[in-house]
């Protein structure tokens, strides 16, 4: 370092402001490159670009700076370096004040964040104060140092934190944003696979990597690595967000796409590579030349379509792109014109932020839109459903109407059918003996009781009896009685406490009474007993009713009469309530037994009224 240098007090200082802060620009800078050679001494006014100087090469780097204080000395003092070119050493008056990392393993992304240095009041002299500051510089990490500044700790420190605020806090909060943001659309794409929303997405996730390197020290990862990922993030963001406005907008120019496609496949292997690697004074800018060119191209375009085919989005995106080239053109236009390739208040870092809004503003947009239509569809489909359901009502009405008509249609069926069957057989009996002139009084006067008891247990079947087969029988006793009392005929009746039947439908009661009855009437007629014996028990083992009818009478041959007519009608009796008939006889004993389920039978259907056999 040379001795005029330091002992000339006119040069490297600064005279104070009125607030007392001391700006220092004017250095002696010495070098000592990681091969071991040494770069002599030399001043310099800052700020210094170590990769613009020295490209390629790493090494460390001190600078010497000389002030005066100006400020009383007793205030507290204060440091403001906002750019450090990676790890560093801050010594004053030949006292070490602060250190950021370690010299012999360099940092690669110390110089992205602004420091503040207290300086111990009895540190600062009143003349001739020299503040070293050493630098370990990596090739390819922007490293080198900025203008630093000195004075009263309160000044100093409020300078510092408004370079904080731009350089650190505003694009961590960025980055946040653009980090939720771009999950929930790419969430949103991954359900509707909708180009936008993975567009945006991509774009404000690239964003948010690329804004690590403003607030993120060490990422562990090479250098060059590093610059990589970060000039990649850059592009990718950039193509995807053009895309995505182009989409929104409907821009049909298909070259426009596709030149943006090119772009990105040129940018990651070969536009991110050179601006990570290169210290070319030339590749910084024609970087950003082509991304002037691709904002200019697109902005262009938004404004054509927005004309033409004018509506609120394309409007306010049309907006939002002009603000973020607003920003991004004047970063670059200061960046040309100055040479100052370490802007460090660029605006640029937040462009994604416009763009945030307008995302966020779209989703509510579509939200409601999305709810509005939802509701205009339930309302539509709340009226399509009303007038279905009246239709329905209507068609279920005309449907018991018809289903009334038949069941009473084939109730007088069945009760015509019954009247043939039963009462008509007998009525045409009773004729024929009439006519033949043969029978007694007697056997005709037989004839048509039996044939009024038919009648009566016709009209008794109609009444719903609720599956209670001890009052069916008592019915049948009531009806009966009176006729088998006058042939002088005892009756014992020895009928238990039954279950109910609920599937003992009005149908099955008419058929049990039928059949009780052909039992009555044969044991009248052809029996010669002197008493009558009906007995009803369950058989909860068999799970069964069992209905006997037994006399005393002279009996017959059970097997002489299987082919007869009155066996038959009573065997299908008892198969058409789901019984089982059984009939004993030897002289002195005639018995008739019916079996009833307790549980209708498997597979029970058919329309009541089917196979009903013929009264005897």
């Amino acid at each position: 370092m040379p001795l005029s240098w330091l002992a000339s007090p006119a040069r490297g200082t600064a005279p104070a402001a009125s607030d007392g802060l001391v700006e220092l620009a004017q250095a002696v800078r010495s070098a000592t490159l990681r091969d071991g050679t040494v770069l002599p001494a030399q001043p310099l006014t800052l700020p210094d670009y170590w990769d613009r100087a020295l490209p390629g090469k790493s090494g460390t780097a001190v600078y010497d700076l000389r002030f005066d204080r100006g400020w009383p000395a007793a205030a507290a003092a204060g440091l403001f370096v906002p750019w450090a070119g990676g790890s560093y050493e801050v010594r004053l008056n030949g006292i070490l004040v602060a250190a950021g990392g370690s010299l012999a393993a360099p940092s690669s992304a110390l110089a992205k964040r602004p420091y503040y240095v207290p300086l111990p009041p009895e540190l600062v002299r009143e003349h001739g104060n020299t503040l070293r500051i050493t630098v370990a510089a990596r090739a390819f990490s922007r490293a080198g140092l900025l203008p630093v500044t000195v004075g009263p700790a309160e000044a100093v420190r409020a300078r510092y934190q408004d370079a904080f605020m731009v350089r650190v806090a505003g694009p961590f909060i960025v980055a946040v944003l653009s980090a939720v943001l771009g999950t929930i659309a790419l969430l949103i794409w991954w359900r509707q696979r909708d180009p936008l929303f993975g567009l945006y997405g991509l774009a404000e996730i690239a964003w948010s990597i690329r804004l690590l390197d403003y607030f993120v020290d060490d990422l562990a990862l090479p250098p060059e690595l590093r610059g990589y990922i970060v000039a990649a993030a850059r592009e990718v963001f950039l193509g995807a967000i053009a895309k995505f406005c182009l989409l929104v907008i409907r821009v049909p120019w298909r070259w426009l796409h596709r030149t943006l496609n090119a772009y990105l496949w040129l940018a990651l292997p070969v536009l991110a590579p050179l601006a990570a690697l290169s210290s070319h004074p030339l590749v910084f800018p024609l970087s950003w030349l082509a991304k002037v060119g691709i904002i200019l191209t697109v902005s262009v375009a938004l404004v054509w379509a927005a004309l033409r085919h004018p509506s609120r989005e394309a409007r306010l995106l049309a907006a939002t792109v002009g603000v973020s080239a607003v920003l991004f053109l004047g970063d670059w236009l200061r960046v040309w014109l100055t040479g100052d390739y370490y802007w460090v208040r660029s605006m640029t870092r937040y462009v994604s932020v416009p763009f945030s809004v307008v995302m966020a503003w779209m989703l509510v947009e579509r939200y409601t839109s999305a709810v509005r239509s939802l509701q205009r569809a339930n309302q539509v489909l709340s009226e399509r459903v009303a007038q279905r359901e009246a239709e329905l009502r209507a068609v279920f009405a005309r449907a018991q109407k018809i289903a009334a008509e038949q069941t009473a249609l084939r109730e007088r069926s069945r009760i015509l059918r019954d009247m043939h069957d039963g009462l008509g057989s007998q009525l045409v009996t009773t004729l024929s003996m009439l006519e033949s002139g043969q029978p007694s009084r007697a056997e005709i006067a037989g004839q048509v009781r039996h044939a009024l008891d038919s009648l009566k247990l016709s009209i008794d079947a109609m009444q719903d009896t609720g599956g209670d087969l001890a009052a069916v029988l008592g019915n049948l006793r009531y009806r009966l009685g009176p006729r088998i009392e006058e042939a002088g005929i005892a009756i014992h009746w020895q009928v238990e406490r039954l279950p109910v039947l609920p599937h003992f439908t009005a149908r099955k009661v008419q058929e049990l009474q039928y059949l009780l009855l052909e039992g009555f009437t044969n044991v009248l007629q052809h029996a010669g007993a002197g008493a009558i014996t009906l007995a009803a028990h369950a058989d909860p083992v068999a799970q069964v009713i069992r209905v006997t009818l037994a006399d005393d009478g002279r009996g017959f041959d059970v097997g002489a009469t299987r082919g007869g007519r009155g066996l038959r009608n009573m065997q299908v009796r008892a198969a058409a309530i789901g019984g089982r008939l059984q009939l004993q006889s030897v002289p002195g004993r005639t018995t008739l037994t019916i079996e009833l389920p307790l549980a209708p039978p498997a597979g029970e259907g058919g329309e009541e009224g089917e196979g009903l056999a013929p009264a005897a």
